[in-house]
């Protein structure tokens, strides 16, 4: 990937502060100059860029790459981004599980960190793709599924602090649902994972596991309250 520079348009939130940390992780520059940049982005703004990250039921068309991002998981909360479905069940979860948990669908969700990784491949790309492309993880989480590993989770931490832990609280499957389970429609990943080959990564291989997510979720819920 070159060094570039680059200029960023759309409202500061955990997700841009993510893709901008990533980028400067990477060599890139950052900058306020449209002038001065060598590439721009917009976030969530129908504006004219040379790519626009954009939410996933956006019909944004004036960029010459448009990434449409579904179900972003981003552990301190990012509005607009992703559904908050899995924070208010961790809330749900911590609060003493008390009447009933919000709905929503099956989800493929993606952690801030595995979007940016593929994200800041597509920026720094000698040659930028053009298109659009589809951003989410590469399989489905029901409601259920989410609610008993936050459950676990949470179960596992409040022994440890009360210190009565047991063989069976210490002990679990490794993933609480297989991927036969849930059945939800998915985006198309084709388009992301050949544009990121092109511009010489390893395709779309999302790495962050389900369970360090929701310990990141989990662990943001308690220094809002602490």
């Amino acid at each position: 990937m070159k060094p570039k520079t680059v200029h960023i348009i759309g409202t500061v939130d955990a997700f841009r502060q993510a893709l901008e940390d990533r980028l400067l992780r990477a060599g890139a520059s950052i900058t306020d100059d449209n002038d001065a940049a060598d590439i721009t982005i917009s976030m969530g703004e129908e504006v004219s860029a040379d790519i626009a990250i954009v939410y996933s039921d956006s019909e944004h068309t004036e960029a010459g790459l448009i990434v449409k991002v579904h179900d972003l998981l981003v552990p301190e909360g990012a509005q607009g981004w992703g559904p908050q479905s899995i924070h208010e069940w961790a809330d749900w979860v911590v609060g003493g599980a008390k009447g009933e948990p919000c709905s929503d669908k099956p989800r493929h969700w993606v952690h801030v960190r595995d979007a940016t990784d593929a994200l800041a491949i597509l920026v720094l790309s000698e040659e930028i793709a053009s298109g659009t492309v589809d951003l989410c993880g590469r399989r489905p989480w029901s409601r259920e599924s989410i609610i008993t590993e936050i459950s676990l989770l949470w179960g596992r931490f409040t022994d440890a602090v009360q210190h009565k832990h047991t063989v069976s609280s210490l002990t679990g499957s490794n993933s609480p649902v297989s991927s036969d389970e849930v059945q939800a429609t998915r985006p198309d990943l084709g388009p992301l994972h050949n544009a990121l080959l092109r511009a010489g990564g390893d395709g779309w291989r999302p790495i962050v596991p389900m369970r360090v997510s929701l310990m990141e979720v989990l662990a943001h819920r308690g220094e809002g309250s602490a």
